[in-house]
């Protein structure tokens, strides 16, 4: 018996080790309307404790425990504008394909408690009506060194004129996996009445 656990103990310590999420990131968007069509997502990335306390340290350059206008447009430059490559980990679609946002824009960072947040703006090439087209949002980091998530069913809202009607669902994206399939990430889709 002490043989056998032996055993499985070695070929367990031998097995390749899976990599891991090394920053956390609570994902809310703010489906913007105007005119009764959607014109933006406001999107917030609410980082984990310890993320965030590296940011803040790295970028608090004079020290005086606060992010000033002249450190988050250093972070936006230096910790921000590199995920453009990846669609700002915010891969949109329309009638299934894919939306090539315009640069974001009005990025700010807020302190939550011992959290960051950015805040920031994506808008759409063109406004897009969604009772005739269907929209959709998943938000992910590839290499899932980030762990990019929906928190909850309520992580996604409607705003603005003609949003009335309208409603967001977010489900697991199975057409969608990561990580060698491994990790599903959510989807936001809009639907109207």
């Amino acid at each position: 018996m002490r043989l056998a656990a032996l055993v499985l103990l070695f070929l367990l310590a031998t097995l390749p080790a899976r990599a891991h999420p090394h920053v956390l990131v609570d994902v809310h968007a703010l489906v913007e309307f105007k005119d009764g069509k959607i014109v933006s997502l406001f999107m917030g990335w609410k980082f984990d404790p310890v993320y965030s306390s590296t940011l803040f340290k790295d970028f608090d350059k004079n020290k005086n425990g606060k992010l000033d206008a002249a450190e988050i447009r250093d972070i936006e430059a230096n910790a921000f504008r590199d995920t453009k490559d990846q669609s700002y980990f915010t891969y949109g679609q329309v009638d299934g394909k894919p939306i090539q946002w315009k640069d974001a824009t009005d990025f700010n960072v807020i302190g939550m408690k011992d959290s960051l947040l950015y805040a920031f703006r994506l808008s759409f090439p063109e406004p897009v009506d969604p009772r005739k087209h269907a929209v959709s949002v998943t938000t992910y980091e590839e290499t899932f060194y980030i762990d990019m998530d929906f928190p909850n069913d309520k992580a996604a809202t409607l705003n603005g004129e003609g949003s009335q009607g309208c409603k967001v669902t977010i489900a697991p994206d199975h057409g969608n996996t990561i990580f060698g399939g491994v990790v599903t990430p959510k989807r936001a889709t809009v639907t109207c009445e």
